[in-house]
């Protein structure tokens, strides 16, 4: 049996939160696994611009297309990677670089989001600074 299978699903509404960027709903919260989100981006939106000390995330582009950037913050070196939803792959982020992903597309790009660490406000783990 699966480490998350044995915990109790609840019918619940889920929140969307969305503003001229496109939306951005958190889906899963599970205690030891982390935090499943799912956001829409408009065209040529750029979203993120922050890194991570301690949480680890990878995107995976559903359907659209996007430019995911990230930058080393002690070398400045900068990756760059076109990803794609009609051939989806699995993009981690690297901690303590700055990462953000832009629409490239002429679509509403679909993101799925899995996050190490459930949200705590109080503890957000997210340093704002531009790629």
């Amino acid at each position: 049996m699966c480490g998350i299978c044995h915990i109790k699903m609840e019918n619940k509404k889920l929140e969307i939160k969305s503003d001229e960027r496109g939306s951005f709903i958190e889906v899963f919260k599970i205690p030891g696994f982390g935090q499943v989100s799912y956001s829409t981006t408009k065209p040529g939106v750029v979203r993120g611009n922050h890194y991570h000390i301690r949480k680890k995330e990878i995107f995976c582009v559903i359907e659209g297309e996007a430019k995911i950037r990230q930058r080393n913050r002690e070398t400045n070196e900068i990756e760059e990677k076109i990803v794609s939803g009609n051939a989806p792959e699995l993009v981690e982020m690297k901690l303590n670089w700055t990462h953000n992903i832009q629409n490239i597309g002429d679509i509403e790009m679909k993101l799925l989001i899995w996050i190490s660490e459930i949200y705590n406000l109080n503890d957000p783990d997210t340093f704002f600074e531009e790629v």
